[in-house]
Parts: C-alpha cells; sequence; structure tokens
C-alpha cells in the first residue's frame, strides 16, 4: 500500500488528537485513583517543610536519582544522590532531618512517578501565601507526535476561584486567569488544581 503526503498528515493529526483526549482522560482519573497517596505525600511534605524548608526532584526512568535542594534564609543547597546508596541518608542526618519520614516520602513519590515536589509563594492582597506543587511523570503521558507533559498538582491552603471551564482566577479581577509557572491550571476542588505542562517545575 502506496501512502502520500495526506495520508501521512492525516495519519499525524489524528495522533495528535488522540494524544490530547487521552491526556485529559488520564489527568482527570489518575488523581482521582490516588487521592490517597497524594494526599498523604502533601502532608508529609508539608510536615517535613514546616521543620527544614527543602524541595526534592526524583530522576531516571526509574526515579532512582535524586536532588535535594536544602532551602536557608541566605542559601539554597543542591546535593544529588543515587538512591540505592548510603550517601543521602548521611546527608539527611547532617542536616537534621527526619530520615525515617524523608525516606517514606521518596518511597510514596516513586510510587505515584512524582518527578518534583516543592512549596512556591505567592501574593494576595500584599500578603504572602503558599502552595504546594507536585508534578508527576507518568509513561502514559508520553507521546511520539508530542514533547513530553507532566501532570501539575497545586495545593493550596485556601479555596481558590474558577470559572465556568473551572479555570484559575486571579482573585481580585476575576477577568484574569491566574498561571502557575505560565500555565493555566484547571479545578479538582476548591484547593486543588491541575494542569498538563511542558515543564516540571
Amino acid at each position: 500500500m502506496k501512502f502520500n503526503i495526506n495520508h501521512i498528515l492525516l495519519l499525524f493529526l489524528a495522533g495528535i488528537q488522540l494524544s490530547c483526549s487521552y491526556s485529559k482522560k488520564f489527568t482527570t482519573g489518575y488523581y482521582e485513583e490516588n487521592r490517597k497517596d497524594f494526599q498523604s505525600v502533601y502532608q508529609q511534605y508539608k510536615g517535613i517543610f514546616a521543620k527544614k524548608p527543602f524541595a526534592f526532584h526524583m530522576k531516571g526512568n526509574t526515579f532512582n536519582q535524586a536532588s535535594l535542594e536544602i532551602i536557608t534564609d541566605t542559601m539554597e543547597y543542591i546535593y544529588n544522590f543515587d538512591l540505592n546508596e548510603k550517601k543521602i541518608i548521611d546527608t539527611l542526618v547532617k542536616y537534621r532531618f527526619d530520615t525515617l519520614t524523608v525516606q517514606q516520602l521518596i518511597k510514596d513519590m516513586q510510587s505515584l512517578n512524582c518527578t518534583w515536589i516543592t512549596k512556591l509563594d505567592y501574593f494576595e492582597n500584599r500578603q504572602k501565601k503558599y502552595l504546594v506543587f507536585i508534578s508527576v511523570r507518568h509513561k502514559k503521558l508520553e507521546s511520539l507526535f508530542k514533547p513530553t507533559k507532566y501532570f501539575t498538582l497545586a495545593f493550596f491552603e485556601e479555596p481558590q476561584p474558577s470559572d465556568t471551564e473551572g479555570r484559575l482566577q486571579d482573585r481580585k479581577n476575576k477577568k484574569n486567569l491566574r498561571k502557575i509557572n505560565g500555565a493555566n491550571f484547571y479545578r479538582i476542588n476548591d484547593k486543588l488544581f491541575y494542569s498538563l505542562s511542558r515543564n516540571f517545575r
């Protein structure tokens, strides 16, 4: 069978459409299927961060490589690890982390395919507030037709406004959408929003 350029183009466009449709279905289902686990990661991270501010990046095809970003008032320290080695435990002890809690957080992140967790600040009415930002890298979001996308979650402390399409709005001027790292976010509930993004952070 011979294929001309029009056939190839049609197949390409069909592939993109199927990829977009599947990506949307994935986002609406993945959180619900893993709600308790995501909430556990969120609560664990908040508890650890309250004592020792940090961000964590999981890397590698099996999430066995990691970067720990330790945040102080004046400096930010970045350490890279192979999670199969003892080096990470030595670093956690050095900075007085609760090693068992951090190890459990790492295991839970691996099970959910989480690649990044951090705390971001933003301002409302000149008041500084925070959200927890989690990124997921999942093979089901990979596509031959489009760049890899990350399923990102924004956990807020307070209810947030959204429009009729579920998009996160600016509280002060609801005609404007509030973007996080340049991406639009969509409502899961009034304190939790998600996006599909090319960037994990």
